[in-house]
C-alpha cells in the first residue's frame, strides 16, 4: 500500500515538474518572440518614417506614390504600406501594411478594411506586449494618428473601446467608426477593439 502511494505520489511529482517546464518554456519562447516583434516593428517604422521624410523633401514631379484602396501607399522592399500609427499615451508606433496576413503581423500592424479617405480605416495587430496588446491602456480622449506615405497626418481622439466576437465581422466593420485598431483577446476567440473618430484639430 504504502509503495502504492509512492509511486502515485512520485507520478505527481513529475507530472507537476513537467507541467512547470512547459509552462516556463512557453513563458520564454513568448518572451522572445515578443522581443523580436518589437525589433522588426521598431525597425519597419523607422524605415518607413525615413521614407515619408524622403518624400516629403520630393517636388511633386518627383512623387512616385501608389494609389490604393483610395489613399496613398507606396511599395517598400517589396511590400505595400499605407503609412505609419502614432499613439503617444502608450508610446506606440508602427508602420502599417496596405494587407494582413499572418507575416506581416509577426513584424507590425496591418490594414484589416477600409481607408481614410472614406473615414472607416480599421487596422489589426497581434497581442504582443510591444505591440496591440498595449490597446488596454488607452482611454476616451487619447490621441491617434496615422500618416500616409504622402506624409499626410490625419488625427483621431480615441471614444470607446469594447470587445468584440472574433467571427463577427459585421460587428467590427458596423458602426461608423472613423478609425477602429483591434487585437485578440488572451484567448483567441474575441477581438479587443478601439474606436476612434476624426478629430476636428489639426493633426
Amino acid at each position: 500500500m504504502k509503495n502504492k502511494r509512492r509511486i502515485i505520489s512520485n507520478i505527481l511529482l513529475i507530472t507537476g515538474l513537467l507541467l512547470l517546464l512547459g509552462a516556463g518554456g512557453l513563458f520564454f519562447y513568448n518572451l522572445n518572440e515578443s522581443n523580436e516583434y518589437e525589433e522588426a516593428a521598431v525597425e519597419l517604422a523607422t524605415r518607413i518614417k525615413t521614407e515619408v521624410s524622403l518624400l516629403r523633401e520630393k517636388s511633386p514631379e518627383e512623387m512616385t506614390p501608389v494609389l490604393q484602396s483610395e489613399m496613398v501607399t507606396m511599395p517598400v522592399d517589396g511590400s505595400i504600406y499605407d503609412g505609419y500609427l502614432t499613439i503617444p499615451k502608450i508610446n506606440l508606433e508602427m508602420a502599417v501594411y496596405d494587407t494582413w496576413n499572418d507575416q506581416y503581423l509577426r513584424k507590425s500592424v496591418c490594414r484589416y478594411y477600409g481607408s481614410p479617405a472614406t473615414d472607416d480605416l480599421i487596422i489589426a495587430g497581434h497581442n504582443y506586449s510591444t505591440g496591440f496588446r498595449k490597446l488596454r491602456d488607452l482611454n476616451p480622449g487619447d490621441e491617434v494618428f496615422f500618416t500616409d506615405m504622402g506624409g499626410n497626418t490625419i488625427k483621431y481622439e480615441v471614444r470607446l473601446t469594447e470587445v468584440i466576437d472574433g467571427t463577427d465581422i459585421d460587428g467590427m466593420i458596423s458602426g461608423g467608426w472613423d478609425l477602429s485598431l483591434y487585437t485578440c483577446t488572451y484567448g483567441g476567440e474575441a477581438r479587443f477593439t478601439v474606436r476612434c473618430e476624426r478629430s476636428a484639430s489639426p493633426g
